[in-house]
């Protein structure tokens, strides 16, 4: 089973190299700013994008708001995209929950958030969409920041095997 999906993804890489290579501008433009260059640093930060994409309430916007933020700061946009997948179709709901959960408890613990009852964004829907934001961030930051300091040198250690096993195969 792992030998198929292994397969799979063999023909998923050489169809994009395909279409990259119909589109040099493009493929420039992306290898230039790192988008699709493996090493460990970049990875480590599409890490870090995507686990902050992934677990904010961007749902519908996750892939171009993830292309650009890797654009921005040389981040692997494979990995990032593969790592916002922490929301999918079972988690999303728990999620969005929790995070309106912790923002009313922010706002209730600390009043000088929300000093005046009048405030704008403290009415009616302007609430539950503030409680959520507040909440997603607080979640989505640390996560980020904890992902991009353990993928950095674990994606250093799986990329030196990779180039170790590379380079016995060339002197066998």
């Amino acid at each position: 089973m792992l030998n198929a999906i292994l397969v799979r993804i063999r023909a998923m890489r050489w169809r994009a190299h395909a279409w990259l290579a119909r589109h040099p501008r493009l493929q420039h433009l992306l290898q230039d700013r790192g988008v699709i260059r493996g090493g460990s640093e970049s990875i480590a930060r599409g890490v870090a994008i995507g686990l902050f994409i992934g677990l904010t309430p961007t749902v519908g916007f996750q892939t171009m708001l993830i292309l650009v933020c890797c654009l921005l700061v040389a981040g692997n946009f494979p990995t990032a995209f593969v790592a916002s997948f922490v929301t999918n179709p079972f988690t999303v709901a728990p999620l969005f929950w929790a995070y309106h959960e912790l923002g009313r408890a922010v706002f209730t613990v600390f009043p000088v958030l929300s000093s005046d009852p009048d405030v704008w964004y403290l009415r009616g829907v302007g609430a539950e969409i503030v409680f959520t934001l507040t909440g997603s961030l607080l979640i989505a930051t640390p996560v980020a920041v904890i992902g991009y300091l353990l993928s950095r040198p674990l994606s250093a250690a799986i990329l030196a095997h990779r180039r170790r096993r590379i380079a016995e195969r060339r002197g066998k």
